[in-house]
């Protein structure tokens, strides 16, 4: 019982993190002024808000495949997540940062990378039915989420922070 109670918390967690992986228009640099924090969170929020609903349709279904010791399909559901997770990457990288903030969100960056990286992981256990593994990479992955968390707190940031409780 208790890796099953572990493994709701990864799909759980796993939601979370992918909640940034929906697209939003870039933002443009055309208007030549510094872009500031206030700025950036108005134009990088859309992307993640789009990308809480996308998880809800991404992973409905999940938990119950696991229940059910379907692991192999219920990988699927890690892989499209991750997929959709490099895109909303991409997709704020492009938005203009402020200068001030550029190592912090770079920091950010890579750490929102090495959740895609960690997502895929738990897929490919899954996909092996390694439901162990899977779980003890979820645990990697929440202390990543953590430590994103911290990258940006100073952004106030509302969608953007990969909370579970969203989701649980």
């Amino acid at each position: 019982m208790l890796g099953q109670s572990r493994f709701s918390k990864l799909t759980v967690l796993v939601v979370g993190v992918a909640l940034l992986a929906t697209a939003a228009a870039p933002a443009s640099a055309e208007t030549g002024e510094e872009p500031t924090r206030d700025r950036y969170v108005e134009r990088a929020e859309p992307i993640c808000k789009r990308n809480v609903l996308a998880n809800k349709r991404i992973f409905r279904g999940a938990k119950g495949k696991v229940r059910r010791g379907e692991l192999k399909q219920a990988s699927r559901h890690f892989f499209r997540a991750s997929r959709a997770f490099g895109k909303t990457i991409r997709q704020l990288v492009r938005v203009p940062r402020p200068t001030a903030d550029l190592t912090r969100l770079k920091k950010w960056f890579g750490l929102l990378r090495k959740e895609k990286r960690l997502i895929v992981k738990i897929g490919k256990a899954l996909r092996a039915e390694k439901k162990r593994r899977a779980e003890s990479v979820s645990l990697e992955l929440n202390r990543n989420s953590n430590r994103a968390n911290n990258a940006v707190l100073p952004f106030g940031f509302d969608y953007c922070r990969l909370e579970q409780s969203r989701f649980g």
